[in-house]
């Protein structure tokens, strides 16, 4: 049941909202993934309750302190996401595990080694145990030909001529493939972690 206006809730809540939200997960990782609109319900729901216990101002909506409130809603459903993921719900990788299917593919380890973390320019730096959550979620969305490329192309350090001829592919095709590759790992928010 989605709510809009008409159900208790004027324009201008659920355009504060909606804004809130936006802002909100474009800087939290743990809340990129969920969907709009179910953000948006749990905080119209969660505002509903709350704007119950508020004194109405004859001199205008309280449009300051619905922020707020719905900040500190967004804060409390980022901090439960990654307790969930402290907690161990996600499925359990081992990092020795490897990433390919070849005897010489690297392991997760090697992906997420936290010392060679790259210089993210001011940024907060990102937890492993995070990023190996991430990078296992995506490779297992990826096709065993996508897997394989990111094989060569990572660790084994191949050319893209070099996995071109290996692979008996044309390079403009394997240009095409790395594209749709960095797509998926930007759709999880991973583009962070691509090398340009």
């Amino acid at each position: 049941m989605a709510l809009k206006q008409g159900d208790g809730l004027q324009g201008w809540e659920i355009a504060v909202t909606k804004k809130l939200i936006g802002e909100f997960r474009r800087r939290s990782r743990s809340l990129y993934r969920e969907e709009f609109d179910d953000l948006l319900q749990e905080c119209l729901v969660h505002w509903l309750e709350v704007r119950r216990q508020v004194v109405p101002d004859r001199d205008g909506p309280p449009i300051a302190y619905m922020a707020r409130v719905v900040r500190n809603k967004l804060i409390d459903l980022a901090r439960e996401r990654e307790t969930d993921k402290r907690r161990g719900d996600q499925e359990t990788v081992s990092l020795d595990d490897t990433v390919g299917d070849s005897e010489d593919a690297p392991t997760y380890a090697d992906l997420v080694d936290a010392e060679q973390g790259r210089d993210l320019g001011g940024q907060e730096s990102f937890d492993p145990a995070d990023i190996r959550i991430d990078v296992t979620e995506v490779m297992s969305r990826l096709t065993p030909e996508q897997r394989r490329l990111c094989d060569l192309l990572g660790a084994q350090g191949l050319s893209i001529k070099e996995a071109s001829e290996k692979l008996r592919i044309p390079r403009a095709t394997l240009y095409e493939e790395i594209k749709r590759i960095r797509k998926i790992f930007a759709q999880h928010g991973l583009d962070d972690y691509l090398q340009p």
